[in-house]
């Protein structure tokens, strides 16, 4: 009867709305999922490297919501059957796995920031973290099928919101569920502390470059070629600081500084001002250092952090996304550890509210993942619309223009 106390602590009603609330959550996270697999494998436009981490880690979503769904029908007459174990098998193995999941976009953009790997080397990767994230999960998750014990019976049975790891097994709730879960989350963050303060350090060093080149450019066609809706696009480290210590060197003239600055940061090419006069600087640095034209990087593969420059925009924006990413897992499990935590400080005494929370959060990680996958996607979606939409209307035209030749022929015969 051990597996049922928490039961007694919950009316009938309360929960008949946890239930409700799981399958409701579920349900939204399933279409989410759908949508992120539908997309991804229609067409390439959605096949950035993020995305195609989001999209491994949507089937572990799409999964998980298939045990989420069952709720607690697997609870009432046989706590312990096949459904139950079923349950508790599926939970195990693939919720564990977002959180993987994250890890493997936090490794990529330490790699790419950090060792200089492009996109077709973290693409090497993906079967790696496949293996990874999917395999270490199913360890503990099959294991806990064959473990039993005549004091504590077997591993998953009756656990508050759905069967899962039984409450005479709690212990192993903290050490192999929810301790690897939150060990993964410190060390995201530190990856990504530690990734945010060099893009702050490059971006202040880059401030302090860039500021002497301006004011030694005397030549006012600069100035008036400078567009500010441009962006500014990552320059070479190097190559600044060279330009930086002969300005600041005693034995360096204007006039060389400024050949110097006019031949590698703005190289000759064609535009408006006078036949000596630097280009647009905004341009120069836009068209000369992004990273499609970069002379160090191929149509399809280009580099996310260059060894000896400033970070590129791709690597920032990866990097953005994977906190988004990050977010998402934070809001996902907070609400469910504190509940587990909350019920073995008090003797598994469990709070309606935090339990509600609970049910409502974790269902919910293919949708939250899909909102992120959107976000990155926005443009892909939609000219993804706008194809489909040209699509119909070519064809609801191709289907009216038959048409128009019975009805003249109709016309002239009745003339």
């Amino acid at each position: 009867m051990y597996q049922y106390q928490h039961s007694a602590q919950l009316s009938r009603h309360q929960q008949s709305v946890l239930s409700i609330i799981e399958r409701v959550c579920s349900c939204v996270s399933v279409v989410a999922s759908a949508v992120v697999i539908a997309t991804f494998v229609s067409s390439r436009e959605f096949r950035k490297p993020i995305n195609r981490l989001i999209f491994y880690a949507s089937w572990g979503n799409l999964l998980s919501n298939v045990a989420t769904l069952i709720a607690q029908s697997s609870l009432p007459g046989t706590p312990r059957g096949a459904l139950c174990q079923f349950q508790g098998f599926m939970i195990q193995w693939f919720l564990p796995a977002d959180s993987l999941w994250a890890l493997a976009m936090a490794c990529n953009v330490y790699l790419a920031f950090f060792k200089h790997y492009d996109t077709r080397r973290l693409g090497m990767l993906e079967w790696k973290y496949v293996l990874f994230c999917y395999g270490v999960p199913f360890i503990p998750a099959f294991v806990y099928l064959f473990i039993r014990s005549e004091s504590r019976g077997k591993v998953y049975g009756d656990s508050v919101l759905w069967c899962w790891v039984s409450l005479r097994w709690d212990f192993l709730q903290i050490a192999v569920f929810y301790g690897p879960v939150w060990f993964t989350v410190l060390l995201i963050l530190a990856i990504y502390i530690r990734v945010g303060l060099t893009i702050w350090r490059q971006r202040r060093e880059m401030r302090k470059i860039i500021r002497p080149a301006f004011e030694h450019a005397t030549d006012t066609t600069v100035w008036g070629d400078v567009h500010l809706h441009r962006t500014v696009q990552p320059v070479p480290l190097d190559s600044l600081q060279r330009h930086s210590s002969i300005q600041r060197s005693p034995t360096s003239t204007p006039n060389s500084s400024q050949r110097i600055i006019s031949s590698e940061v703005w190289p000759p090419q064609s535009h408006g001002g006078p036949p000596n006069a630097p280009p647009n600087f905004a341009s120069s640095l836009s068209s000369n250092f992004s990273p499609g034209t970069s002379t160090t990087a191929s149509q399809h593969n280009y580099d996310l952090g260059h060894s000896g420059a400033y970070t590129s925009p791709a690597s920032e924006a990866y990097f953005k996304y994977a906190v988004l990413f990050f977010a998402a897992l934070i809001v996902t499990w907070v609400p469910s550890s504190a509940n587990r935590v909350y019920g073995l400080a008090t003797s598994s005494h469990y709070l309606f509210g935090l339990s509600c929370a609970s049910s409502f959060a974790l269902p919910l990680q293919g949708f939250w993942n899909c909102l992120i996958y959107i976000t990155v996607s926005w443009k892909a979606i939609v000219t993804w619309f706008r194809h489909v939409g040209a699509q119909a209307r070519r064809t609801s035209g191709a289907t009216l223009r038959p048409l128009k030749y019975p009805l003249r022929r109709l016309s002239r015969a009745s003339l």
